[in-house]
Order: structure tokens, then C-alpha cells, then sequence
């Protein structure tokens, strides 16, 4: 049950198509904010919980969580993910655009990219790097101001029609619209692609990527579902709408960047023609267990024996270390440490390098994250890896700093031991 419904609204359609036939898929009680990093233990324990149920669309197969959060309690405040901590997701920005460049073939010279959702910039700065004039918006307040530091201008609210409009004074319709996981934050969906529509020009390109939902339920990544995240894309159900508002659809790939992601391009035309690379993706994924109804209540039962298996796992190799720490604190971490079944005494705290996040508390069980620099690394530790989607980066800087030996947990997409 929602402990605060002031800050938390029941959606009683779909997101993309407005129908109100919707079922629930999966329900994973309540749960606190996982960017809800609060400043003292105390603060920490007491953070709100909030229902975390996916639903399905019965007309398009569109997936969405049942109730909605105030966005300004999710990101304006209290938000504290930077896409430029993790290198081998920053690897794979520079990768994305030097892709878009060379599909699109637009003139870098004379372009000017939006990025919506732009966090601190840094997609932003390596189409700016490659002579595209850039301009990005997020709500973000910490992420927004570290961008325009850097000189990639942002404007630190959503992106609304106003701010569409404001865009369009200042810059005239652009050439280049992207997004890197942002639209499975949004509300209002259905908006944000109208303004997207509404400042590109004829012709230019809009090109983003998503979690993938298919993969997430091919790999029991589950962790990916939080509040934040409020709906769960798969193609089908984003072509329809993209094509009938006027979209051509280009290209559509998927990639492992951040579990499984989905990369859509597309062209502004007014026609919403598919392109037959698309036309194979789509009847391949309708084959595929997003639509299959028996293997989605398999999925959530194989969910709870696989965290079952990480308790029993880390309980028993706990006797055997002088210390036991987490590391990574992303907003997944909340319902992963949740649907293990641990407790906060079995954790001391947990490791991140991200500044802000330092000397904060995981909501609800009150863990302390601290800096690289508190690990003593002569002791002999048992390391759970919350950000498991970055664990070739984390393991890999352990290696190199352990004298004792380590034993490192990788709880998803297969759980898996490393000794270091």
C-alpha cells in the first residue's frame, strides 16, 4: 500500500495508446525512492514507500508501473545519478555518437543537436567535440549545473511544451533530437514526443535509447524496475505511436550497455513509413515473451528463487570475512537489496564514486555510502556488487588495490563469484 498518496497518483490508462485495459503484471510490494539518498540515518529509515506494481496494456502491450510520483520529488530535489561516473557507459556514448553521425550524415558544421534528458552533458560534449552546435534539457538540478560549467548549455527544467517553445526561439527547429534512457522516466509521454516532433525540422532525426524490456525479461534483470522508471519499452508498442505521429522508422538495434538497451531511429517525414530492417525486428520480438502471458508469472516465480540462492550465497561466505560492503549505489540497489532478503546489519556500507552520493543513506535500510577510500583492503572482504551492470570496471580497479583476499559477489544477470 502507497504510505504517501499526496506524492503518488493511480494511472488508470496507458501511457502510449490511452486505453484503460490494463492488468497487473507483476507486484513487488512497497518500496522507497531509490535516488532517495537521504543525510542521516534517521532521515534514511523513515523514507516513504511507495507501490511498485507493473501493468500491462491490453490493446498495444505497452508496460507501465500502476502509480506515478510527483516528478519533482523524483528528480529536481534529491537526484543524484551523473552519466560521466561510469566509464564503459561514457565509453559507449562516444561510440553512440560517432553512430548517429555517420547514420544520419547531417553537416556537424551547421546541426544543432538537442538532447533531452541530458543529465551533465555528456553526450552533449562529444557531439560538441565533433563541431555540432548543442543544447540540452533536464530537470536535474546537481546534473544540470555541472553541464553548463562545462559549457554545454542546459535548461535545468522538464521538457515541456513552453520549453520546446523556448528552444525554438533561441535556436529555430534543430536537426537532431536524442535521448540516452530517459524516456522510460517520463509521465507524459505522449507530450514529450509531440514537443520532440514540434522542434525538429522536416527531415532531421530523432534517435534514442532505452532499457530494453524484452531484455530484461530474457535475463531476470529485474532490478531495473523502480519508480523512476515508469514505463518498460519493448518496440511494437513505440513504433505504432512513433509512425502514426508522422515519424519514419529507420533502424532499430538493441545493445547490453545498462542491462539491454533499444535504439530507435527515426526520421521526421509526416509520412511513418517502417523501413523493412524494422519490419524483421518487429515480427521477431511479437514472437518473443513479452507476449507471452504463461512466461511473464514464470519470470517473477524464477525471481524469487534466484534471490533466495544470493541470500543463502552471501550468509555463507559472510562467516569467512572480516568485512562485508556493498558496492555501487544506483537506484536499483533499493529493490535488489530488498528482494534478497538482507538486512542492513549484514552490510557495513557501501561503496560509490560518485561525490554526491558520499556521506548519504540507502533509503529504508539506512546503509552508509562512503568513498573508495575508506576500504581497507588488508582485510578479507565480501563485496556484493549493486552495480553489477559495471562490474568488468569495478573488478578490475579492485585487482589492483586488494593485499588480502576478496571474494566478489555479481548478483545479476547470472549470479556469479569472483576471487580476487
Amino acid at each position: 500500500m502507497v504510505k504517501s498518496n499526496k506524492d503518488a497518483s493511480l494511472i488508470k490508462e496507458c501511457r502510449l495508446c490511452g486505453s484503460k485495459e490494463i492488468k497487473q503484471v507483476f507486484n513487488f510490494g512497497s518500496v522507497p525512492l531509490g535516488n532517495n539518498l537521504q543525510v542521516s540515518y534517521k532521515l534514511s529509515s523513515s523514507a516513504s514507500l511507495f507501490d511498485l506494481i507493473v501493468v500491462n496494456c491490453k490493446r498495444c502491450n505497452h508496460f507501465q508501473l500502476s502509480h506515478s510520483i510527483l516528478p519533482e520529488l523524483l528528480y529536481a530535489t534529491n537526484y543524484t545519478y551523473l552519466s560521466g561516473i561510469g566509464l564503459s557507459f561514457v565509453e559507449h556514448i562516444k561510440k553512440y555518437v560517432s553512430w548517429v553521425d555517420k547514420k544520419t550524415k547531417l553537416s556537424n558544421k551547421s546541426s544543432t543537436v538537442l538532447d533531452v534528458g541530458s543529465n551533465d552533458g555528456t553526450c552533449l560534449k562529444h557531439f560538441k567535440d565533433l563541431g555540432y552546435a548543442v543544447c540540452g534539457v533536464d530537470p536535474a538540478q546537481k546534473a544540470a549545473e555541472i553541464a553548463n560549467h562545462n559549457n554545454i548549455p542546459t535548461i535545468n527544467d522538464f521538457f515541456t511544451e513552453d520549453v520546446a517553445q523556448e528552444i525554438l526561439n533561441k535556436y529555430g527547429e534543430v536537426d537532431l533530437v536524442t535521448s540516452q534512457n530517459v524516456l522510460a522516466h517520463v509521465d507524459n509521454l505522449k507530450s514529450i514526443f509531440d514537443n520532440i516532433y514540434k522542434v525538429l525540422k522536416i527531415k532531421g532525426f530523432f534517435v534514442f535509447e532505452i532499457g530494453y524490456f524484452k531484455k530484461v525479461l530474457e535475463t531476470g534483470c529485474f532490478d531495473t524496475i523502480y519508480h523512476e522508471h515508469i514505463d518498460y519499452h519493448h518496440a511494437n508498442p513505440l513504433v505504432n505511436f512513433l509512425s502514426k505521429l508522422g515519424f519514419d522508422v529507420l533502424n532499430i538495434s538493441q545493445n547490453n550497455i545498462q542491462g539491454g538497451s533499444l535504439r530507435i531511429l527515426l526520421q521526421k517525414t509526416g509520412k511513418g513509413a517502417i523501413n523493412k530492417q524494422p519490419l524483421l525486428f518487429l515480427n521477431k520480438e511479437k514472437k518473443s515473451i513479452l507476449y507471452n502471458e504463461k512466461k511473464l508469472n514464470f519470470w517473477y516465480k524464477n525471481i524469487e528463487h534466484n534471490m533466495k540462492k544470493l541470500h543463502d550465497l552471501f550468509i555463507k561466505y559472510k562467516l569467512t570475512k572480516d568485512i562485508c560492503y556493498a558496492y555501487g549505489a544506483p537506484t536499483k540497489a533499493t529493490l535488489l537489496f530488498k528482494m534478497s532478503g538482507l538486512k542492513n546489519k549484514d552490510i557495513s556500507f557501501i561503496v560509490d564514486d560518485n561525490k554526491l552520493k558520499i556521506n548519504r543513506f540507502m533509503p529504508i535500510s539506512g546503509i552508509p555510502i562512503v568513498h573508495s577510500n575508506n576500504i581497507d583492503f588488508n582485510k578479507k572482504a565480501l563485496i556484493l556488487l549493486f552495480a553489477w551492470n559495471f562490474s568488468e570496471d569495478i573488478i578490475k580497479k579492485l585487482k589492483d588495490q586488494y593485499q588480502a583476499p576478496a571474494t566478489i559477489i555479481i548478483p545479476l544477470p547470472l549470479l556469479k563469484i569472483v576471487e580476487i
